[in-house]
């Protein structure tokens, strides 16, 4: 047996379109309102990125200093490695003649 309808097919039709016309309006809402969020989540973080690098720039004297550390560094271990080829070679050579040292193997 049939059951009975208690609505109108019309009327039926109607409010199903009526709720499709509504899921779709929430579904509208919902990506504009994540779009929006997102946009502004990434303009926060690269505002504050932008923010952070300009105020932790270094001043041209730091800069110098900066360069002049860096130079002092590269001249010390220039100097140290010249010290230990240096040492090295005079390990090597007779204190007497300047000529290598004959090693014997035994």
């Amino acid at each position: 047996m049939n059951s009975p309808n208690l609505i109108d097919n019309s009327t039926q039709e109607y409010i199903f379109n009526k709720l499709k016309q509504c899921h779709s309006y929430r579904t509208n809402v919902y990506y504009y309102v994540f779009n929006i969020s997102i946009f502004i989540f990434f303009c926060t973080i690269v505002s504050i990125v932008l923010y952070y690098c300009y105020n932790n720039k270094l001043t041209d004297h730091e800069k110098q200093q900066k360069m002049v550390r860096d130079q002092q560094y590269i001249l010390s271990k220039i100097r140290f490695h010249q010290n230990e080829f240096n040492n090295k070679k005079q390990n090597e050579l007779s204190y007497i003649t300047d000529l290598p040292t004959n090693h014997r193997f035994e």
